[in-house]
């Protein structure tokens, strides 16, 4: 999108932050009405800052979007990882383990083979690294993989997200469909009896974020970040960080769970800096841009739920596992946590719902590696 004058200059940083902070909270309050549950939040952070930004309210680039590329998403991935404590992930998953390993081996291959045959255009690479990673984790390690593998176009970038949701959604209503559905119960019913049974997990309620909560949180963040570039560095990979960032994280909520499991509020802060970013993308879109990327892309995330699904069914099949196993490790691949467990307590299997935001933050830290490897595999 061509650069033109805007009412809000690129270099009034404050008066943008207090848009795109009034973005995120219009966004989160849609997103808790009927029709903002089924489209999401993310969507209309991106279609308010695209028309704001079409209309001359705000410019389509500026320094503090850079800022929020280069700080804020870094932070967030390593936020929601003060979860990912391995130890946990592997005893509380349990058999789900099994069907989302083979999920994930879907999304891989379909994503490699979606760009064998079709055409992406310019920008194959980059979209078989950011669509593999949010489907195997989610929302932030489409961000993270974006910033990690210098993917700027905000335009390819917003008709990504587009696709995404509006596909995304469909395949998890369809999940969900079938979650119910007589026939497909019967042919995987194994060990399906005690489905409605407790996990043994004790659930405790989640007490308010302090600022202490919030001190400790975001500076563990920072510590990560700051480490994961130094050693990015010193390997001679600058631009991949988040890998190393990703790695810390995961080595300290496994090794301090204990400590880790009494800080609330991380995620609070993390989807904060995720609307942000968002509503960056759909500053910079050029809506002409994002339509016509939409065929192809549409087409191409079809080819990998396809794939993702051949591979569960087999999975399920060879290691005998239930209905219920496979679409919860299923919505945790494509949907991330939150959906996962929603299902689990949607449909009463809670003995599935500890598993459920198990595997699903398994899923974010291993989003990471599998959009950069995919990315360094298919591209030239």
């Amino acid at each position: 999108m061509e650069q033109v004058a805007s009412w809000i200059s690129a270099d009034n940083s404050f008066a943008l932050l207090a848009v795109f902070f009034a973005i995120a909270a219009i966004a989160t309050t849609i997103e808790k009405t009927r029709i903002g549950r089924r489209v999401s939040g993310v969507m209309f952070a991106i279609a308010m800052a695209m028309a704001l930004a079409n209309f001359g309210v705000i410019p389509s680039s500026a320094p503090t979007y850079t800022v929020i590329w280069t700080l804020l998403v870094p932070m967030a991935i390593a936020l929601f990882l003060i979860r990912a404590d391995l130890v946990s992930i592997v005893v509380e998953g349990g058999r789900t383990l099994i069907v989302f390993g083979f999920g994930v081996m879907g999304v891989i291959v379909g994503a490699w083979l979606g760009t064998l045959l079709l055409d992406l255009g310019t920008y194959e690479a980059e979209y078989a690294g950011v669509f593999s990673a949010t489907y195997v984790g989610g929302s932030l390690n489409f961000a993270a993989v974006a910033e990690a593998i210098g993917f700027r176009d905000a335009s390819a970038l917003a008709a990504g997200v587009a696709i995404d949701n509006v596909v995304g959604i469909c395949y998890l209503l369809f999940v969900g469909a079938m979650a119910g559905n007589a026939l497909f119960q019967k042919h995987f019913a194994w060990r399906a009896d005690r489905l409605g049974t407790s996990s043994g997990s004790v659930v405790t309620q989640a007490r308010a974020p302090t600022v202490l909560d919030f001190s400790v949180s975001l500076g563990l963040a920072a510590l990560a970040c700051a480490a994961g570039d130094a050693l990015a560095s010193l390997f001679g990979q600058p631009s991949y960080g988040i890998l190393f960032v990703t790695a810390i994280m995961v080595a300290v909520a496994t090794l301090a769970r204990r400590w880790l499991s009494e800080i609330a509020g991380p995620e609070l802060i993390a989807t904060l800096f995720m609307y942000l970013f968002f509503a960056m993308l759909g500053a910079g879109a050029d809506l002409t841009a994002l339509l016509d990327a939409a065929p192809a892309l549409f087409a191409y995330v079809l080819f990998i739920f396809f794939v993702h699904v051949v591979f569960v069914m087999v999975g399920a099949r060879l290691f005998r596992l239930n209905h219920a196993e496979i679409v919860i490790a299923s919505a945790a691949c494509i949907g991330g946590p939150p959906i996962s467990a929603a299902f689990a307590v949607l449909f009463g299997w809670r003995r599935l719902a500890v598993p459920a935001v198990a595997i699903g933050v398994l899923g974010y830290v291993l989003g990471n590696f599998v959009g950069i490897g995919l990315f360094e595999w298919v591209g030239p």
